[in-house]
């Protein structure tokens, strides 16, 4: 894959060690631990319990179910991507898609900004009441440390 718009730079050294710049890297992430968060949302149920009570706002079938929106949104926050306007630029990438369950390279990209912020104005306070209710029922404290302790050991 060569996507790139920049020459492979050389730089000169004192060294016999060749000293190179290249941005030809591809579609690549910066974002590793979204593999680890993944995961433990998986086994805790955490965005799939907040999907079950965030209100559909769509008229139509959405391209992106509730859930999957869902966890897009909580994963950008996670990985320190607070701003809605990121879910423009983060709908490409690689490994995003793939933890949100779409393939990295020819999946469906992820949800826009405009839906991300339809999802976070679907809610009101009862929504959000209800949210917060379920983070309390699908698992106690000590089976949710028992499944971190798993993941960091």
């Amino acid at each position: 894959m060569n996507d790139c718009a920049t020459r492979k730079m050389r730089f000169e050294t004192e060294t016999a060690l060749a000293l190179e710049a290249a941005f030809d890297g591809g579609r690549i992430t910066s974002d590793g631990g979204l593999l680890w968060l993944a995961e433990a949302d998986s086994q805790l149920g955490l965005c799939e319990a907040i999907s079950e009570h965030v209100p559909e706002w769509r008229k139509r079938k959405g391209r992106h179910s509730l859930t999957s929106l869902v966890r897009q949104r909580v994963l950008q926050i996670a990985c320190g991507y607070e701003d809605q306007n990121d879910s423009n630029s983060l709908r490409e990438d690689p490994l995003l898609k793939l933890v949100c369950g779409s393939l990295p390279e020819n999946g469906s990209n992820l949800a826009s900004q405009p839906t991300i912020s339809r999802l976070e104005n679907a809610a009101d306070v009862r929504c959000c009441y209800r949210i917060a209710q379920a983070f309390l029922e699908p698992t106690s404290e000590s089976e949710a440390k028992a499944v971190l302790r798993r993941r960091c050991y």
